[in-house]
């Protein structure tokens, strides 16, 4: 394994690529009082993600065996959906980590496709889940992709890669990738997204650790030609932060132009944050891969 150093991790830990669909993990939906279909009697709107709903869950069953526990298929909220975990670090109902619960050892998938609960057993959309975080130090990788998901769900995909040096619940370093990037200035977000579609987008990334870097790399240049524009332009105003009023509300903020010095600042962070996110994504990328297609095996599986 290449080590990054420890200026490139906290650079990574406190400045990360940042991903415009900033709900990378689905919450925890209150339980739905109907009975649950079988999964043979949905009903799909459109009969070709109802093949890829399908394509998906025999994927997951190929891939799991008795090492592994599930939920079985449970209505929360507007989702109809499973989980499958395994390993010590995963938890009883197979959720997701989050930003703060990178425990290693843990492997999880979740399914889903929705519905609306007066349509009932017509669904609609498909998206999965799933992440990896090896029992040893190393990569470990989170990714999501949904499509269709009209009122409920937002398209779009994206993978983060952790990388865990201990047995903490912090990562050491992250990472993403998707088809939606963004960078946070002060009270600010630079952002871009991409052209083609979540599906078309995901697909030029998975195919191989070659692919993967191209995108990865080509990603992190477009954003980083904007964020200098944005900067430069002026475009990006500075906050004046006004004091504290109590009762819980946030302080006022206060837009004005950057000054010289700022602007030479932001500059100088942004052009040393990027160049950081290359290099690391030069440096790891074959274990970030590997990591990926461990937490879900697209280049293997993927529908069209």
């Amino acid at each position: 394994m290449i080590h990054t150093s420890l200026r490139i991790r906290q650079f990574l830990l406190m400045a990360g690529l940042l991903l415009a669909a900033c709900s990378l993990f689905t919450p925890s939906p209150t339980p739905t009082s109907q009975p649950v279909p079988a999964m043979q009697d949905l009903q799909f709107e459109d009969p070709q993600t109802g093949r890829r709903f399908q394509a998906l869950e025999a994927c997951i069953q190929n891939l799991v065996d008795d090492s592994w526990r599930t939920t079985g298929y449970q209505m929360l909220g507007n989702f109809y959906e499973s989980a499958w975990c395994r390993g010590a670090g995963s938890n009883a109902n197979c959720g997701m980590p989050g930003e703060i619960n990178i425990r290693q050892d843990q492997q999880v998938i979740q399914l889903y496709t929705l519905f609306y609960p007066q349509d009932l057993p017509q669904v609609f959309g498909v998206g999965f889940q799933a992440a990896y975080i090896p029992p040893q130090d190393g990569w470990g990788a989170s990714l999501y992709f949904s499509e269709g998901g009209k009122t409920v769900m937002g398209g779009g995909w994206a993978v983060t890669f952790h990388q865990n040096a201990g047995a903490g619940l912090y990562p050491d370093a992250t990472l993403s990738l998707g088809d939606d990037y963004s960078y946070r200035i002060g009270e600010n977000t630079v952002e871009f997204s991409s052209s083609r579609s979540p599906r078309e987008d995901l697909a030029k990334y998975f195919s191989s650790p070659g692919a993967m870097l191209e995108r990865g790399l080509e990603g992190i240049g477009v954003l980083a030609q904007k964020v200098e524009g944005e900067i430069r332009s002026g475009n990006v105003p500075a906050c004046d932060l006004q004091p504290y009023q109590g009762n819980g509300i946030p302080p006022a903020c206060i837009l004005r132009p950057m000054t010289e010095e700022e602007v030479a600042v932001e500059l100088a962070r942004a052009k040393d944050h990027f160049e950081i996110q290359e290099q690391v994504l030069r440096e790891s990328h074959e274990e970030m891969y590997a990591a990926w297609m461990t937490a879900f095996p697209l280049n293997q599986c993927w529908p069209e």
